[in-house]
């Protein structure tokens, strides 16, 4: 029992530095809960991934809520992209299902470092401030490659969602960031229904991440708003390549 609680803090502990870089970084904390979990605390690859798909559910909801009530999300883009989105995290988790663990691990590892240099190439671009959503069709079908990413890595698929729809469809990047905040839920919550019907969902991991994050995301958004976020998404991106090659080699 006092391993098993010791277990629980870790993992608390561990959802609380999460939240306070991915809130400063502006990225979901899937990025690194999975990487945290496989690496740290010697979790399955495939039961990582479900885990975190379901944590970002309930770590979503906070900032979606905040969105919502500041009317920064778009609902009309939100519900066209999500429907492909969605499909693409069904389709997404199912590939991660059929494959040997030691082969999603490496999926994985090679996702982090694309989604790392994405990062950071994105932190050197000047966000779009467009007044008219343009490209709708290649919009919607980039959304899928989003989903599909969110499915198959426990993720919330924001790294590839905001870009999409400010430097391919012009939406202004706040827009971008609140209707991404805003879908991240409905995203992870098709890919997680999966998950769970295959059992490979660990209850006690998603309690203790979430205990974690929301009050680590919290501080960290009302605490080091003042630290140049350049800087940390450098450093955040460093971090995340470090880990892909970790889980690669």
């Amino acid at each position: 029992m006092y391993l098993d609680a010791l277990k629980f803090l870790e993992i608390v502990s561990g959802g609380i530095g999460i939240g306070l870089v991915s809130s400063v970084a502006g990225i979901g904390g899937g990025t690194l809960m999975v990487p945290f979990m496989i690496l740290i605390l010697g979790i399955d690859a495939k039961v990582a991934i479900a885990s975190s798909l379901l944590t970002v559910i309930v770590t979503s909801t906070t900032s979606s809520a905040v969105y919502l009530k500041e009317r920064l999300v778009n609902l009309k883009l939100a519900l066209t992209l999500e429907p492909t989105t969605a499909l693409g995290a069904i389709v997404g988790a199912l590939i991660t299902i059929s494959l040997p663990s030691m082969t999603v691990k490496k999926i994985f590892g090679l996702g982090l470092s694309i989604i790392s240099i994405i990062m950071l190439v994105r932190t050197f671009i000047r966000p779009k401030e467009g007044k008219e959503i343009r490209n709708w069709p290649f919009g919607i079908a980039s959304s899928f490659i989003a989903g599909l990413s969110s499915g198959m890595l426990g993720i919330g698929g924001g790294v590839l969602k905001v870009p999409i729809m400010n430097l391919i469809m012009d939406v202004p990047i706040k827009t971008a960031v609140a209707t991404s905040s805003f879908m991240i839920g409905f995203t992870a919550s098709s890919g997680s229904i999966v998950y769970i019907l295959r059992q490979l969902v660990d209850p006690i991991l998603v309690v203790g991440f979430a205990l974690g994050i929301i009050p680590g995301a919290t501080i960290g958004a009302k605490t080091l708003k003042r630290i140049k976020s350049k800087y940390i998404k450098v450093l955040f991106s460093m971090i995340l390549l470090y880990a892909g090659l970790r889980l690669l080699l």
